[in-house]
């Protein structure tokens, strides 16, 4: 069975990882329009190595998820790719029953952990799907085309919806309804640690940022340069859905700069934009996947279909093992 996974980030790494295990002589090929792996895992590098992380922060869960999804959690933490949060948060509400995990290395080594281990036989970057036909024919905007047996499309439904895709009219007007919300990033690099707080990331009541971080005191890297992500409220993203990077770099600049007044310059700093941030309204009843297309499978998952967490990716890519093993049998 030759297999295109569309996308690169977690859903669609996840459920390489999990069918290489379940599906014998399974030939998997994955394609993203981005130039590398992560999707919104990625990171943004700053000077002398340091990084901060752009998307998912860290991971909320607790025990009894822990042990229902202990295929994908306990090699992470066994190899130390996600490890217990320590730092000093605050302004969240805390749970007896949550438990926080990070990254070390970055939220993005999840994605490549997975990607690292799903033995994919074809991974290619920079190449965006416009096309898709009932046929399993898919061609990207290069003119590039290719025949795949089964196809998996992990984009946030409007990416769906831009593609020329065979799917129902019912399931066209449910990915309709499936919204995002829009966030910017504020992103700030030191060139040694200077900064002076009594927390490593903080949630803030503030009309135009939500969250703040000290990136590699968040990861308990305390002696390396201070690196810091501001991750802007849902509202201030709907207000300025238009805005580009470059737009609102001197408005979130000078919004910083009120906030903490005495913090000094940063070597260098930068925003980035996520148009389809987090799901605000998902596909109706949280199906995990839906099937667009039954002659030549064509399913469609992510967190559209659940919600925008990391556990709301393995539902979403336990669901498509599942569809894709229904068809196998």
């Amino acid at each position: 069975m030759k297999v295109l996974l569309i996308g690169c980030g977690l859903t669609s790494t996840i459920t390489a990882y999990l069918l290489r295990t379940r599906i014998p002589n399974i030939h998997l090929t994955l394609w993203d329009k981005a130039r590398g792996p992560g999707g919104r895992t990625s990171v943004r590098r700053g000077p002398s190595g340091t990084f901060v992380d752009l998307g998912a922060q860290f991971i909320t869960t607790d025990a009894t998820t822990l042990s229902k999804y202990s295929a994908i959690y306990e090699p992470l933490i066994s190899t130390k790719t996600l490890t217990p949060m320590n730092c000093k948060i605050e302004g969240i509400s805390e749970s007896h029953h949550k438990q926080h995990f990070i990254a070390p290395s970055g939220a993005n080594s999840l994605v490549k952990y997975f990607l690292n281990n799903a033995s994919i036989d074809c991974t290619k970057f920079e190449k965006r799907v416009c096309a898709i036909t009932p046929t399993g024919k898919v061609t990207c905007i290069c003119g590039s085309e290719e025949s795949f047996d089964l196809i998996v499309i992990t984009a946030p439904a409007p990416q769906i919806l831009q593609m020329d895709c065979p799917m129902s009219q019912t399931v066209r007007h449910e990915l309709e309804k499936v919204t995002y919300s829009t966030r910017f990033t504020y992103n700030m690099f030191y060139e040694k640690p200077i900064l002076e707080t009594e927390w490593d990331v903080k949630f803030l009541n503030d009309e135009t940022f939500r969250y703040v971080s000290i990136e590699n005191r968040k990861r308990e890297q305390y002696n390396l340069p201070d690196c810091v992500v501001f991750h802007t409220t849902k509202e201030f993203g709907q207000q300025h859905i238009k805005g580009t990077t470059e737009s609102m770099f001197q408005m979130l600049n000078d919004k910083v700069n009120k906030l903490f007044p005495e913090w000094p310059l940063p070597a260098s700093c930068n925003v980035h934009k996520w148009l389809y941030s987090q799901v605000t309204t998902p596909y109706s009843n949280n199906p995990g996947c839906v099937l667009l297309n039954e002659s030549i499978p064509i399913i469609a998952g992510g967190d559209s279909f659940t919600q925008s967490t990391f556990n709301g990716c393995i539902e979403s890519a336990l669901k498509i093992c599942e569809t894709i093993e229904n068809f196998k049998s």
